[in-house]
């Protein structure tokens, strides 16, 4: 039999089904693709509340805690992307809004709820400051709208019930040209907490209500500086913007980043903003420290800001401002600036026995691991008291508060000018010292890197050591350049910082640091790590309760 193609009437009739088909199936097409489309923006949207929701609770301590009201507008999608929280919508010019402006039912989104104005491009576009923001009520994160009576969302941030702010302008006498107000008296009540470290408010600007904290103690003894003639890039710029900054709590959320004024000045007259730098912790100036003397004056001595000239800084001495050589140790006290509208717990007074606490700087509770805490606070371990000198992931490193009562010692006997298990102070330290530990406090040691990187007039400081340099051990003993290492009431202790190849040097009981032969005898501060598994069973933390662990 001969095949035949189609006739032109089948074809028709083919093409008419297919039509047909094609008229019946592609709305339903359509309608699944754009669903699937509304349906992945959803989710997308979604994603974008909770990620905004993780974003506030990160910041809660900006926000004045748990108890705050208020609006966040600097939220950007960028913030969100690359902390990956979320990852970039995949369809340019998407846009979502409140229901004042789109149908959202079209999206099938609950059009009864406020949401934040977001335009989704793939330039990470930034969430609207103009209608809904992401905002903070009571305990509970929300996007919700929250305006003034004046239709304008608080410009900030949220604020607590208790701004330092406004309970520290009853403080000051001495006005600057109505605009900086510095506390006055011997015993001011201007005493904060905050990151486990007690402050004193020195002056509260008007203009911009920030306030300037100085540390109420030295914290490391370090020189000025030789190889610098200026205050930028010297041994102290560098530790206080790496080293201490890197202890402080949130420090891009509390912390201004502000003019330190380091001119040259002969007198205590307002220095001219000749030479300043930029940055988030400084030292206070000499124009300051005489503006409240009275109550800054402590037995130690530490440095000013402010240069005399090339070779000479001021520094205090017990009641008075004097010249010092940039080559010297002093102590280091240093200071800060609150922005503004930062809150305090409710109940703080600014005595030093009830000082006003920052929102966040909470005792820890029993259980909380002990590398969250900060450098500062205090700690029982292995019946001695230490306190905390650095936390990271994997340790936390702690400095006994004192020295050993019953070990004085020399750094060596035989020939090794260097702290390791076979120098006679380490090997003390990591067997004899280390056997009389329980079982059970061996446990929570860690080993660890320590530096013993050569420190003296004709270095340099840094935070970061040469791998040539570094010890791996169970115990050490202070660095030069470490948090609190200062001087000891109970006298000289030693450091495991060569003051050169030969010699190793030592803190006197008043501050002095000198390199001594190693068969110098000295006192012994250990310094321990502890494993980041490490809890806490009771404790605030403090001089008189330190933390005991589980």
């Amino acid at each position: 039999m001969k095949n035949k193609g189609f006739t032109l009437i089948e074809l028709i009739g083919v093409i008419i089904i297919i039509g047909m088909l094609i008229l019946i199936v592609f709305p339903s097409t359509v309608r699944l693709i754009k669903g699937n489309s509304e349906k992945k923006f959803n989710q997308y949207y979604e994603l974008i509340i909770a990620a905004g929701d993780l974003y506030a609770n990160s910041r809660r301590d900006d926000l004045g805690g748990g108890t705050a009201t208020g609006c966040i507008d600097d939220v950007t999608l960028a913030d969100l992307i690359d902390a990956d929280y979320i990852k970039e919508y995949d369809e340019e010019n998407v846009i979502c809004g409140s229901p004042s402006q789109f149908n959202l039912e079209d999206y099938d989104i609950d059009s009864t709820k406020d949401y934040v104005d977001i335009k989704i491009t793939n330039n990470k576009g930034k969430i609207s400051t103009e209608a809904s923001l992401l905002c903070v009520k009571g305990k509970k994160v929300s996007y919700s709208k929250l305006i003034e009576d004046n239709g304008v969302c608080n410009k900030y941030v949220a604020q607590a019930e208790n701004v330092l702010y406004d309970a520290i302008t009853n403080l000051a006498t001495t006005t600057d040209d109505n605009q900086n107000y510095f506390m006055t008296g011997t015993n001011p009540n201007n005493y904060v907490f905050y990151s486990g470290k007690m402050w004193r408010i020195v002056s509260y600007n008007q203009n911009d209500k920030t306030i300037k904290l100085v540390s109420d103690e030295i914290v490391t003894l370090l020189p000025f500086d030789s190889l610098s003639s200026n205050y930028p890039n010297s041994n102290i710029d560098i530790w206080l913007n790496q080293t201490f900054l890197s202890t402080l709590r949130s420090p891009d959320l509390y912390l201004a980043n502000t003019s330190w004024n380091y001119t040259a000045v002969a007198d205590t007259n307002k220095p001219l903003d000749t030479n300043v730098l930029q940055s988030k912790v400084g030292l206070l100036n000499y124009y300051e420290f005489n503006k409240g003397k009275e109550y800054l004056t402590t037995s130690d001595n530490w440095w000013l800001l402010s240069m005399v000239n090339s070779n000479n800084v001021w520094y205090v001495s017990s009641t008075s401002a004097l010249e010092a050589s940039i080559n010297n140790y002093y102590g280091i006290r240093p200071s800060i600036v609150l922005k503004a509208n930062i809150s305090y717990v409710s109940g703080g007074e600014g005595t030093e026995s009830n000082p006003y606490k920052l929102e966040g700087d909470s005792s820890a509770n029993t259980g909380t691991f002990l590398n969250t805490r900060y450098a500062g606070e205090y700690v029982m371990f292995a019946g001695i008291k230490y306190r905390i000198i650095e936390t990271d992931a994997n340790y936390t490193r702690l400095i006994a508060d004192a020295n050993l009562s019953s070990i004085t010692t020399v750094f060596d006997d035989v020939n090794v000018t260097t702290y390791n298990a076979g120098a006679k102070i380490g090997n003390l330290l990591n067997n004899e010292w280390l056997n009389n530990f329980s079982e059970s406090d061996k446990e929570k040691l860690v080993v660890s890197d320590f530096c013993t990187s050569i420190f003296n007039s004709t270095t340099k400081y840094s935070s970061t050591c040469p791998n040539s340099d570094i010890v791996n051990i169970t115990i050490g003993i202070p660095k030069l350049g470490d948090m609190y290492t200062i001087p000891s009431a109970s006298g000289e202790y030693w450091t495991l910082t060569n003051s050169s190849t030969d010699t190793i040097n030592t803190i006197s009981s008043t501050g002095i640091v000198t390199g001594k032969a190693k068969d110098y005898v000295a006192g012994v501060r250990p310094v321990i790590n502890l494993k980041n598994n490490v809890q806490i069973a009771s404790g605030n933390g403090t001089n008189a309760n330190p933390y005991i662990l589980q």
